[in-house]
């Protein structure tokens, strides 16, 4: 019986191990690889990387100040960006996109996408990412 007790807390312990190790590697994953999925979809619908897109970025943020003052430095920086208080949020109630016409390079969203999770961080709030409608390659 003590053997039994023995290999069950030992599997026990293994199954643990697993989900502790499958967690580290999935929190040490590059966070910004979305950035980099989402041009590569874009691009497979015929998406022109090295032509402008329309980017919206969007931010949680919580309260009325905060979004202001993102708003605020978003503009200086040659964002359209706007906010706007969202009811069925409790600690995000203000929601902002800010829109930009960029190039798709993987290491400049990746950059933006580092850049916008740090000032969150000051900012209280969330870095929700962003979204690119595709621009067809236009036929020569």
């Amino acid at each position: 019986m003590t053997v039994a007790y023995i290999l069950l807390f030992l599997g026990g312990a293994i199954a643990l191990a697993r989900i502790w190790i499958s967690i580290k590697r999935a929190r040490d994953r590059p966070a910004h690889s979305w950035d980099a999925k989402l041009i590569e979809k874009l691009r497979m619908e015929g998406s022109d990387p090295f032509q402008p897109h329309d980017v919206v970025f969007f931010f949680g943020l919580p309260d009325e100040e905060a979004a202001r003052r993102l708003v605020e430095m978003l503009v200086r920086e040659g964002y359209t960006a706007e906010f706007k208080h969202v009811e069925a949020q409790i600690e995000l109630a203000y929601s902002v996109h800010a829109q930009r016409s960029l190039r798709l390079s993987v290491p400049e969203m990746q950059a933006t996408s580092r850049r916008f999770n740090q000032i969150m961080v000051e900012f209280h709030g969330r870095y929700d990412g962003w979204a690119a409608a595709s621009n067809r390659r236009t036929q020569q």
